[in-house]
């Protein structure tokens, strides 16, 4: 008995839960693909500079997939550059 009240509860609340929207932002020129690739190129650099300064690191609101898309890979391709450029100290790559 005790067990059933509080699955109904539960349910109760993830049905309620369920039927929560966040609002849609219609913003103008929102920051798209080529803004994502260049912010995920210096997310490491803006990620230091927020301990210091009041810096984000991602932009908010922006275009959606196509701004998390280029996010991604211009993060993915800052760090393949800093890997590559590090090889050759650590006797990675033939000279």
């Amino acid at each position: 008995m005790k067990y059933s009240t509080l699955g109904i509860f539960v349910g109760g609340v993830l049905l309620l839960t369920a039927c929560a929207t966040q609002p849609s932002l219609v913003v103008h020129d929102a920051p798209g693909f080529l803004l994502g690739f260049f912010h995920g190129s210096i997310a490491i650099a803006s990620l230091v500079a927020s301990l210091f300064l009041h810096v984000r690191v991602y932009a908010f609101p922006n275009s959606g997939f196509w701004y998390d898309c280029g996010f991604v890979m211009g993060f993915c391709s800052s760090l393949l550059a800093a890997f590559l450029g590090s090889m050759s100290r650590i006797g990675g790559m033939l000279s």
